[in-house]
């Protein structure tokens, strides 16, 4: 069976000769991301000292850090899931795992679009129409109000194509049908939220197994990558067709749980706020 037209697309532009400067220009950039050379900052993305906003701390300590989001859960009953806890189990066995913390298998989720989150609350935007003096849970509750018609298409099949970084794994659309519904649920979302993105087009969607909590050394960050690959390849580089949905209105109060609210396209309601 000939390949989806969406991952023979992409498989052209990372791996054909005449991109390979463009793939070779991504992964130095990630390289230059992984020893703190692209940020002027004391540790990574995500990690700061307690009481400054952080998701962990830099011994890797998960931190208050609340908000609501728009998920896919990945099937914990599916081979995909189990291939993505074998990828995770062999980076903690990795001899730079101590720069990471890792994520709890049952929060492995592909993110569809983001809701409001921090601490303070409204770091990452703020939805228009809404009072800045709106809690999290009023905020959540608007929201859930208005998914409650939701009658969009709410699965698709994504393909992972690598690692952007130890990590993380990037996902793709599968196929051109699948990338058009996924930007007209992510627009979609946008008008019920209030909340518009710079990157509603550019957001790149991923599952994260982990977060970065130190800087890496130039040869430490080349090691890691190339170990992340070949687990990659080892585990994941052949699932084509993975489907993700329904999407999940979630509440978290820190990334290693998130907490179903509703489920979209079902009117039943899974269970009421305890923000």
């Amino acid at each position: 069976m000939p390949p989806a037209p969406q991952a023979k697309l992409v498989k052209i532009m990372l791996f054909d000769a005449s991109n390979k400067s463009t793939a070779d220009s991504d992964r130095e950039d990630t390289l230059r991301y992984l020893s703190g050379q692209k940020a002027d900052l004391e540790y990574p993305k995500g990690i700061t000292m307690p009481g400054q906003g952080g998701k962990f701390d830099p011994s890797g300590n998960v931190m208050h850090h609340p908000g609501n989001t728009f998920v896919c859960h990945v099937d914990q009953k599916s081979d995909f899931f189990v291939s993505l806890c074998t990828l995770q189990d062999g980076l903690k066995k990795s001899p730079l795992a101590g720069n990471y913390t890792f994520l709890p298998q049952n929060s492995f989720h592909m993110t569809i679009f983001c809701g409001i989150s921090g601490s303070p609350l409204g770091v990452d935007g703020w939805p228009r129409e809404i009072s800045s003096s709106a809690n999290l849970d009023e905020i959540t509750q608007e929201f859930d109000t208005q998914v409650s018609a939701w009658e969009q298409s709410n699965k698709i099949c994504m393909q992972p194509l690598g690692m952007s970084m130890p990590g993380t794994v990037r996902m793709v659309p599968a196929t051109d049908m699948d990338a058009r519904t996924l930007r007209e649920v992510r627009y979609q979302l946008q008008d019920l939220t209030g909340l518009y993105r710079k990157d509603i087009d550019t957001y790149d969607f991923h599952i994260s197994l982990g977060y970065l909590k130190q800087w890496f050394n130039d040869s430490e960050a080349n090691t890691a990558m190339r170990y992340a690959d070949r687990l990659f390849h080892n585990h994941l580089h052949s699932y084509k067709n993975v489907e993700f949905g329904p999407i999940e209105f979630c509440i978290f109060q820190n990334m290693h749980h998130f907490k179903i609210i509703t489920v979209l396209g079902n009117a039943g309601h899974l269970t009421k706020h305890a923000v």
